[in-house]
């Protein structure tokens, strides 16, 4: 059985691919809206020669959305728990959670045993409630659909 911390790991972890979908699903959203509003066009300079008419300010505003740092923040803070752990965890936390694989799956495609793979996934989740912990109130107000 795991405990509480380990579930709640578990989550983000498993919620990190739809996370990142919603993310560049809104910077999308935001890239074609500055296009059709009249954002950076092809013939003005964006380099900051020539003219100040604010060019380049008004194509990166886009993304200065508060919804777009909120979900990129809550991003980065899983990933970069994720990117943290050593590799062999990382391998065995993407092919048990990404990848939908069992524990005797990821044992046999990385050639560990069994309680090898428990034992990272273990220490992997452990280490990862640690760090997610920074980003839990971005994650709550992403499930409950206000960071949408």
């Amino acid at each position: 059985m795991s405990s509480y911390k380990h579930r709640m790991a578990e989550g983000a972890i498993k919620d990190f691919p739809r996370i990142k979908k919603d993310y560049d699903s809104y910077k999308l959203m935001l890239d074609a809206q500055a296009l059709a509003g009249g954002g950076c066009i092809f013939d003005e300079r964006v380099d900051g020669g020539g003219s100040s008419d604010g060019a380049a300010e008004r194509y990166l505003e886009r993304y200065n959305d508060p919804v777009l740092r909120k979900l990129q923040a809550l991003a980065d803070g899983i990933y970069t728990a994720y990117d943290e752990l050593p590799p062999a965890e990382r391998r065995v936390v993407a092919l048990r959670y990404w990848q939908n694989l069992d524990v005797p799956d990821v044992a046999r495609e990385l050639m560990f045993s069994e309680s090898n793979v428990y034992r990272y996934i273990r220490s992997a989740l452990s280490y990862l409630y640690r760090q997610i912990l920074n980003v839990q109130p971005l994650l709550e107000d992403w499930r409950t659909g206000r960071l949408k």
